[in-house]
């Protein structure tokens, strides 16, 4: 019998939110919660073996996270990107001897726990499960160590799609449309 794969979740929550204003989208209130807190939520039910959220420590999000049963990897420089982040929360996972990682976006709050369930069960066998949507393939997605060591090497706003993944086995997800919304500017929080 294969043992269980050993799974961090790793929420990215550092984004600089540029195109929602001057406010923090992640913490702006979606009918009645934080837009992050409905991702965090998602992420507890899902069952993984370690709950992350990649932020800068001392962020009025980190604080959301740890009162939400979650583990801080600090991102020292927010500002270098998406890439940056995933890369902090990659080497996090691959030193914590987590056989995969899945890279959760903290502003798609509709993910939900049995989507994510069945990435995990998808990983075996593979190096990369990710979502599909109209056939781009995007987060949440889940990596094994051989691909989170290749996601520990990226720099800038660039993510696993800047990498070179031919020799990787990769699986997808289809993504249905209602949970693979994103929330960007203002405007996504009304209706």
């Amino acid at each position: 019998m294969t043992r269980p794969l050993k799974t961090a979740c790793l929420v990215l929550a550092s984004g600089l939110s540029k195109r929602y204003g001057p406010d923090d989208k992640l913490l702006a209130d979606l009918k009645g919660k934080a837009l992050l807190a409905y991702c965090l939520d998602a992420a507890k039910m899902a069952g993984f073996d370690g709950l992350y959220v990649v932020t800068p420590k001392h962020d009025p999000r980190a604080k959301l996270a740890i009162s939400q049963g979650f583990k801080i990897i600090d991102n020292p420089v927010p500002e270098a990107g998406q890439g940056a982040s995933i890369a902090c929360g990659a080497a996090y996972a691959l030193r914590q001897s987590y056989d995969s990682g899945c890279i959760l976006l903290g502003d798609m709050p509709f993910v939900t726990p049995a989507y994510l369930k069945g990435l995990q069960r998808r990983i075996r066998g593979a190096d990369i499960v990710f979502s599909s949507h109209h056939n781009r393939q995007q987060p949440p997605a889940i990596f094994n160590r051989k691909a989170l060591a290749m996601l520990a090497e990226l720099t800038g706003d660039k993510g696993a799609q800047s990498l070179d993944l031919s020799t990787l086995n990769i699986n997808s997800s289809e993504l249905p449309d209602d949970l693979a919304r994103d929330f960007d500017c203002v405007d996504d929080f009304k209706g």
